[in-house]
Parts: structure tokens; C-alpha cells; sequence
């Protein structure tokens, strides 16, 4: 700081023509460029009086040309984030296809992007993100499967995997251990942060292995505080959550699953935190161990969990986990029916009923008599139209009618049967949770939903990804992406073709052929000639070529017997 208040004072003291030395000395000894030795004593508080320019910020690029630009540079991206197409390609491209005026470079169209908040670094940064909550214990889990740092060996024993060996880069090492791996199911409860997990000896993610951990985990019965069935299921886009099976179940038991975007693991990023505190906390001591089956890791890691809920203080609520889980109400907690009921509800589906003019359905629950319901506190229900009806596993013979709220959840309105003494009394489903609300839209979220219509008629990023997968064309095809290329090649400057010297390349083969005989020579120059060779002729074809002739020289011996006499050329002589 003190040499640049030195080289500002020197600058003030400069004269005319001056300057130019004393920043070319200063940037030299600092190893900075021009721009930056400015913006540094600009910082000191010098500056150099010049006025600026009035039309400084200034473009006769408009707003809608620049946003064609960063659309078609948005388009060519690939969904990795890489860019592939050049600004300065862009720039030809627009400029053919008549959305840009005039050419202007590369630099100039990267600012003008900045400006209007659509540079390609802008868009690829992320959104907003919003921190939820859940009302209470119980309302929302977390679940996730993760491969854990152990491996089942073939003597009964699990392992832990040397990282240097099993890694991606050696497929051949971990292919060794795919039937053999420890999968880690977590799961935690968002208010309170409480966690249950177990280990399985699966090479992955698997239907039956989910529904055995999701038994366990809101079992009453499963040795920890934390039980009951939750109102909000929050997970990735695996095969076995995904599942009909796992659905059916979910659907059943009222539970409203939610899975996250691809790729954003920040929507569940509590349970990944436990996979992590896990690895930390317990599975970082298992190499002082001699573990012998997988049902010796799950008795360490109850006794690991009971100590962890009940004694660690959680950051964000100053209690422990099992001490905050314990405030939990009656109405809140949902006991988990028997295993027995939830396989058949695994594999049963939800049916369709038709309304009736009088607004009611009729159906009948396994194990119950054929009941009428009435449908009248449906939104939306419609004489004529079907409903998907589904038992309530809780409340049996109840029904629920599931359908589709305005926010895209899954809505259930729970109806009795109107033969009971409680005939006609219709309530709402419990609201699994409440709607997303975003954070308002910047600028940069504006522009990109602008893009992704301007590109794909699509205003969201997923649906504008989805379009483009399935072959849609940027901007409905109505730029030709080769315009600028063909214009180009047009007005390229034709060239004159250069003459060039024959390469007199030997024959690597060389193979000797029999001379004709001068029968057959003769023979060849009748066909030549198209007539009969007369002995004068057959004389000199005796005396030119006493051991016969080549084949290859019949063409110059009928031309030499046409025209026997030497065709001489005129000499040119220098006179005086």
C-alpha cells in the first residue's frame, strides 16, 4: 500500500506524456497488469481526472439481441454444465439468422450478457435455496441407502474396504465385492433430527430390503424412541423407491413421498449429514474391532444410536434428540398397522369407482360388507366421473379418495360409511405438508426462465430439459445453424489451380514379359491398322525388330508404318 500511495503521489506530480512510464514501471514491479495496477491506486485514492465519456454504458446491441445470443450459447450447453459452442460461433449464427444487427466481439457480447444478467456463468449459478421446517415429530423423514465402508467376506467376517483398492477406478476389485457389500439404510426425522439406521448384506438397493428397513424403522417395537409412521416421506429417484409395490404401500399408509431433483442432494441434505456422522462416529472405530456377522454390527450400532439420540445435544434445538422426539402428541403419532397388513397393501392397488347421481360410491373393503360412500366433500368430484378409492389402513371400513391437490400432491379425503351412526360426516384428509414456497425470483431465475420459453416455449428448467430430450429443436428450428457456415464458404476466394511436377515414382515390380513373335506381331497391327499388312510392310517389322516386340509397343509400330518418314520441326535461326 505504501509503494502504491508513492507511485499515486508521483503520478499527480507527473507532467504531460509522463504517466505512461510510471505504470509501466509500477505493473513491472508489482506483476500485475494495466487494469489491475488501476483498480489497486484507484483503491488509494487516486484517480487520474479524466472525465468519462458520456455515452459510457452505451450499446446499439439491444436487450432482445443479446438475449438471442445467450439462448443459442444456452441451447448447445450441455446438461453437464460444459459449454460447447464459442461466443464468437454464437455471434455468426445470430448474425445470420438475423437476430443480431451488426457484429460486435466476443468481449463486448460477454459484458452486454453480464448486464442483462444472462452470462453463461450467471445461469449456471444455483437458485436461492430455502431453508424448510416441519411442524413436528413425525411429519417429516428423511431416508436414504448408502454403501457402507464394510464388506461380507466369504469366511463370515466383514471387512473394511481399503479405499486405495476398492475404488472406482479399479472396477475389477470392486466387482470382486458386489455380491458381498454392507448397505447402510438411514433415516431421520426432520424436526428433531433423530436417527434410526441398519445395516443389510445386499449388492444394492432393493425393494425387499426398503420395505424390511421401513418396518423396522416405524415399528414400535424397534427399540428406540423414534416409531409411528410419518406423515412426509422425503428421498431420491432410486429404483426400489420408485417401485409400484413401495407406492402401493406409501399410498396406503398415508404417507405422502416427495423426491427430490436429480442431482440436488441439498433437498435431503439431513440424512446425508447422518451418513456422514456415521462414517465419523461409528465406522471409524470398526477397525479396532473383529466384527463376525452382520447382526453383531446392528447390535453395536443400537447400542451406538441409543447413546447418540439420547445423549448428544442437536445445534439447532439445544435438547437431545430423543428428549425433543418425546414432545410429540397423540394425534401426531401414527402407529404402524401389522407387517402382515402392510405386505398386502404392498400389493394391492387403489380402484376406480364411479360417482352416482346422488354423489356417493359404492365399495367394499376386504373383511367388510359392501358400503356406500358419500363423495359430497371431494373438491372437484363430478357426477359420471371415477375416483380412485383406496381402504384407510388406520381406520378401517373408512375409505380414502385420493386425488391430485392444486399444488401436484397427492390429496387424500377420508369418507365413512353412511349406514353408520356417523352418516354423512365427511373430513378432509390431514394435510401431509404444506406447499413449496420459493424465494422470489432474481434476475439472473428471470432471464433463464425467459431463455428456456425463447428456446424451448417451456418456462421451466426441467420441462425446457425435458423438451430438448425429447428432440425438440432450439427456437422451433428456425434458425439454420449452418447459414452463417454456407455464407461463408460463398464468399470464400476461389483459387487458380497451380501446376504441378509428376513424381517419378519406380515401379517396385518389375515383371518381364514375353515378346511377340512376328506372326503375332503381325497379327496385332491387322487389328490395329483394320487391314491386311502387306509384305513391304512385314519386312520392316523384321529388320526394326529382329527378337520380336513387346506388346506394350504394338501402338507405336502401326503409327510408325502409317507415317514411316520422321516428321522434322522447323530450326529457328538468329538473324543479324
Amino acid at each position: 500500500m505504501d509503494y502504491l500511495r508513492s507511485v499515486a503521489s508521483r503520478l499527480h506530480a507527473a507532467g504531460h506524456g509522463q504517466r505512461g512510464p510510471l505504470i509501466d514501471e509500477a505493473a513491472r514491479w508489482l506483476g500485475v497488469s494495466k487494469p489491475t495496477l488501476y483498480d489497486r491506486l484507484r483503491a488509494v485514492g487516486w484517480s487520474s481526472g479524466r472525465k468519462l465519456r458520456t455515452d459510457k454504458g452505451d450499446s446499439r446491441v439491444t436487450e432482445a439481441e443479446v438475449m438471442a445470443v445467450a439462448g443459442i450459447l444456452r441451447a448447445s450447453q450441455r446438461q453437464t454444465g460444459k459449454e460447447l459452442l464459442p461466443v464468437g460461433d454464437a455471434i455468426d449464427m445470430a448474425l445470420a439468422n438475423g437476430l443480431l444487427a451488426e457484429r460486435v466481439s466476443s468481449e463486448t457480447m460477454l459484458r452486454l450478457m453480464r448486464r442483462h444478467d444472462c452470462h453463461p456463468r450467471q445461469l449456471a449459478r444455483p437458485s436461492p435455496h430455502v431453508n424448510m421446517r416441519s411442524n413436528h415429530p413425525n411429519h417429516v423423514w428423511e431416508l436414504d441407502a448408502s454403501v457402507c465402508v464394510l464388506y461380507y467376506l466369504r469366511n463370515g467376517r466383514v471387512g473394511v474396504m481399503d479405499e486405495r483398492k476398492f475404488n472406482v477406478r479399479k472396477p475389477v476389485d470392486l466387482a470382486k465385492v458386489s455380491n458381498q457389500r454392507v448397505m447402510r439404510y438411514a433415516c431421520t426425522d426432520h424436526y428433531t433430527g433423530n436417527v434410526l439406521s441398519r445395516y443389510y448384506n445386499v449388492a444394492g438397493e432393493d425393494q425387499a430390503t426398503l420395505f424390511e428397513f421401513m418396518m423396522w424403522a416405524m415399528s414400535a417395537d424397534n427399540g428406540h424412541v423414534m416409531h409411528g409412521v410419518p406423515w412426509m416421506l422425503v428421498w431420491d429417484a432410486g429404483s426400489a423407491n420408485m417401485s409400484h409395490a413401495i407406492g402401493a404401500l406409501l399410498t396406503a399408509l398415508m404417507i405422502r413421498h416427495w423426491t427430490h431433483v436429480p442431482g440436488n442432494p441439498r433437498a435431503k441434505g439431513q440424512v446425508e449429514g447422518v451418513h456422514n456422522i456415521i462414517e465419523r462416529k461409528f465406522e471409524g472405530v470398526l477397525t479396532f474391532a473383529r466384527i463376525n456377522s452382520v447382526e453383531q454390527l446392528n447390535a453395536e450400532m443400537d447400542q451406538w444410536l441409543r447413546a447418540f439420540n439420547g445423549t448428544a445435544i442437536h445445534s439447532r434445538h439445544k435438547h437431545t434428540r430423543d428428549g425433543l422426539w418425546q414432545t410429540i402428541r397423540q394425534e401426531q403419532l401414527r402407529l404402524c398397522p401389522p407387517v402382515e397388513l402392510c405386505q398386502v397393501l404392498m400389493h394391492s392397488k387403489p380402484v376406480s369407482r364411479v360417482v352416482k347421481g346422488n354423489l356417493t360410491v359404492q365399495f367394499t373393503p376386504k373383511g367388510y360388507q359392501p358400503a356406500v360412500y358419500s363423495v359430497e366433500a371431494v373438491p372437484n368430484v363430478r357426477v359420471g366421473e371415477s375416483v380412485t378409492v383406496a381402504v384407510n389402513p388406520y381406520r378401517a371400513p373408512s375409505i380414502f379418495i385420493i386425488g391430485e391437490a392444486e399444488d401436484g400432491s397427492t390429496r387424500y379425503v377420508e369418507c365413512e360409511p353412511i349406514a353408520t351412526d356417523n352418516a354423512g360426516f365427511f373430513v378432509n384428509a390431514p394435510a401431509f405438508g404444506e406447499s413449496y414456497a420459493s424465494k422470489p425470483d432474481t434476475d439472473v431465475d428471470t432471464a433463464r426462465k425467459d431463455l428456456n420459453e425463447a428456446t424451448y416455449g417451456e418456462r421451466d428448467t426441467l420441462d425446457a430439459i425435458a423438451a430438448r430430450n425429447k428432440g425438440r429443436l432450439a427456437f422451433d428450428g428456425k434458425i439454420d445453424p449452418f447459414k452463417h457456415i454456407h455464407e461463408k464458404a460463398a464468399a470464400a476466394p476461389s483459387h487458380i489451380l497451380r501446376r504441378g511436377t509428376d513424381m517419378d515414382v519406380p515401379d517396385p515390380v518389375h515383371v518381364d514379359l514375353k515378346p511377340l513373335t512376328h506372326v503375332q506381331a503381325l497379327f496385332e497391327l491387322r487389328a490395329r491398322l483394320g487391314r491386311a499388312v502387306d509384305p513391304a510392310e512385314a519386312a520392316l517389322v523384321r529388320e526394326w525388330y529382329p527378337d520380336g516386340i513387346a506388346e506394350s509397343d504394338i501402338d507405336a509400330l502401326a503409327l510408325r508404318i502409317t507415317d514411316p518418314a520422321p516428321t522434322t520441326r522447323p530450326r529457328l535461326s538468329v538473324v543479324s
